[in-house]
């Protein structure tokens, strides 16, 4: 990936919109068949397998992701961003891997993202809370 910059912070925004709508195919195209994901929620391998945990997600919350700063290493391999996260519970899920939320109940957290990746694809995802705990905004 030979992006200058502007151009590879257009790229990865460009995933954050496709996630923010809903976009599966579109967001879901940035994944390698193997991709591992080391999130806050969820350790998982594969594409298939990081889209279905979103399914979940989606069917329980909405969330929108912003970004907050964005560091693209040289070469296009690597992206580091911090990321502010807010998820609105649509319905209860007493089970939500990061800690129960009823619905109505707001969260926001910011975390440090870093993405490795080969031919315009991401191949590791790790994630870093900033915040100990996700706030509940009432």
């Amino acid at each position: 990936m030979n992006f200058g910059s502007q151009a590879f912070r257009g790229w990865f925004e460009a995933y954050l919109a496709a996630f923010n709508r809903g976009d599966f195919d579109g967001f879901g195209a940035y994944y390698a068949d193997d991709v591992i994901f080391h999130g806050q929620a969820a350790q998982l391998r594969g594409r298939n397998a990081v889209l279905d945990f979103y399914r979940t997600v989606r069917d329980r919350l909405d969330e929108q992701v912003e970004l907050v700063s964005f560091v693209g290493a040289s070469g296009g391999r690597r992206i580091a961003a911090e990321l502010r996260t807010t998820v609105l519970a649509r319905h209860d899920w007493l089970e939500m891997p990061t800690g129960a939320m009823r619905a109505g109940d707001k969260r926001q957290s910011v975390n440090i993202v870093f993405y490795d990746l080969h031919e315009h694809q991401f191949t590791r995802v790790r994630s870093a809370r900033l915040w100990p705990q996700p706030r509940t905004l009432r």
